[in-house]
């Protein structure tokens, strides 16, 4: 069966639509850095923060009174989707029509805030602190309640893969559950001292206000933000191939599962560009072997430079790009790029493009793919 993208959505640091984003990664922009205010002694780490005013339609929401700021980002990318796909969410709508979500570490916000309730509230308050799946799903719980949704709510916990696995899931459902129209996937992120500390340790996380892909690996900076698609059965832009992901236990076999995973996908004919994960640590220099071998000649773009590590929502975002490059002929340049692919698009410009490549390294070891198709001319 053959599924498509109906709606693209997205809350970033850049922009509180996708088309905004877009807008602003086209003509270069960089993300603000911040420091966290939270962080202890003289560790200090630079974060890609969504701006409050973005995410402030969702905040009125009666239902979001309380919810932290991941959930205001779902909320936000995920009626944005409805709104580019030309819908209005309703009962007719939801009746037929399953979420998704895609989500890392920042669900365990949550945790903390109930935590730091029962402490200064007493024992007597309300906490899942005990229960992290409803931690977790508090996002996807949110979203399904607003879209008048019962029952057909899931939420998938991953790393920066987790959402190409997501519409994978997604395109299954839709395959098992004829009754359904359509599925929303979204993914996102809230990021906090912590879990830049905690990266940190493992190198994989600078404390500088820059980092370069394909170049020197010094680590990533992280940002925070949501994407979502909504997926049909028909529409202009087809899922041409995906994976629910490959797992690998070190460097050497993170190579032959991206060979495996990337090049699955090249059965129908190579895409014509490809939007990478590329986020300053070693999961570059896997694209890089991997391209260079299988995709020598197709411009790749990296769009974390621009908008920092997302983690949970980082794939989606990349999905959202590439669906909007193939929509709008046009190839974002990629900021603060090393020497070592010289395949990187380094400026935006224009394209001819049907099929777009959009690939994933995840820290906890798990590597993924997806390919998109124009099914029809974008003029």
């Amino acid at each position: 069966m053959s599924f498509s993208i109906q709606g693209i959505g997205a809350a970033t640091p850049l922009g509180p639509t996708g088309l905004e984003t877009w807008s602003g990664l086209c003509r270069g922009q960089q993300a603000p850095r911040t420091r966290f205010t939270n962080s202890l002694a003289d560790r200090s780490y630079f974060v890609c923060r969504v701006p409050g005013k973005f995410v402030a339609d969702a905040a009125r929401q009666p239902r979001l009174r309380r919810s932290g700021t991941i959930s205001l980002l779902g909320a936000a990318a995920g009626f944005d989707a409805f709104a580019d796909a030309g819908l209005k969410p309703d009962s007719g709508l939801s009746a037929r029509m399953a979420v998704v979500f895609a989500i890392c570490s920042g669900g365990v916000n949550y945790t903390r805030r109930f935590y730091h309730e029962i402490v200064t509230q007493g024992a007597n308050s309300a906490s899942p602190l005990l229960f992290p799946e409803t931690v977790y799903n508090a996002a996807a719980s949110h979203l399904a309640a607003l879209l008048g949704i019962d029952g057909q709510s899931y939420t998938l916990v991953g790393d920066s893969s987790v959402g190409l696995g997501a519409i994978h899931f997604a395109t299954e459902l839709l395959t098992i559950q004829p009754q359904l129209d359509r599925c929303l996937v979204v993914g996102t992120e809230e990021a906090d001292w912590l879990l830049a500390d905690a990266f940190a340790s493992w190198r994989i996380a600078t404390n500088r206000d820059q980092f370069e892909v394909y170049g020197r690996s010094g680590g990533t900076i992280f940002g925070e933000g949501a994407a979502a698609v909504l997926i049909g059965r028909t529409g202009p832009l087809a899922i041409a191939g995906s994976s629910p992901g490959l797992p690998f236990r070190s460097f050497r076999e993170s190579e032959s599962a991206a060979r495996e995973s990337f090049g699955n996908l090249r059965a129908e004919g190579l895409p014509e560009i490809i939007v990478s994960s590329a986020n300053g640590t070693f999961a570059d220099e896997v694209e890089r072997k991997v391209f260079s071998e299988y995709y020598p000649a197709v411009p790749v773009y990296a769009l974390k430079p621009a908008v920092g590590e997302a983690l949970g929502a980082s794939a989606l975002l990349q999905v959202a790009v590439a669906g909007l490059a193939l929509r709008h002929q046009q190839l974002p340049g990629t900021l603060a790029v090393g020497s070592k692919l010289p395949s990187v698009n380094r400026k935006t410009r224009s394209i001819s493009a049907y099929q777009a490549l959009v690939t994933s390294v995840g820290f906890n070891h798990q590597v993924n793919a997806l390919k998109l198709c124009l099914t029809q001319s974008p003029y």
